[in-house]
């Protein structure tokens, strides 16, 4: 079952979960620095290697949505996702961090668990684990 996990930096490297398994893409995202959602979802299509917005898209919620959950554009079976310095990530902007963490625990880890094989012709579901680590 795909699960969001908040732990502290001990924590983590205490589980030794980062490259545990060669068969898992590993995601990991520096939460230190990024204040706005748009720095997010920039940094979010570095580290995931999105292709390019289609022209006359946006950077919103609706654009994070379609790639996220885009089996073109998540081609493995398997995805552990970390936002490292978590307690840093949109530290000033609360609102905009509880949508973000949300959208994964209600939609996103569903979707790719089960939803995906019902509502996408061919899909396929894939594990797909969030680590939010804190430095304490």
């Amino acid at each position: 079952m795909n699960k969001l996990y908040r732990m502290t930096k001990e924590e983590f490297e205490k589980e030794k979960i980062l490259y545990r398994h060669n068969d898992v893409k590993y995601m990991v995202m520096d939460g230190a620095g990024i204040n706005t959602y748009e720095q997010y979802f920039d940094k979010l299509w570095e580290v995931f290697g999105f292709s390019e917005l289609p022209e006359g898209w946006k950077k919103d919620y609706y654009s994070e949505d379609d790639f996220m959950t885009e089996m073109d554009e998540l081609p493995n079976d398997k995805y552990v996702f970390i936002i490292k310095n978590y307690d840093e990530f949109l530290s000033n902007n609360f609102q905009v961090k509880k949508r973000i963490v949300n959208h994964y625990e209600k939609y996103l880890l569903p979707f790719w668990d089960e939803e995906v094989e019902r509502v996408v012709v061919e899909g396929k579901r894939k594990d797909f684990n969030i680590y939010l680590v804190s430095n304490s």
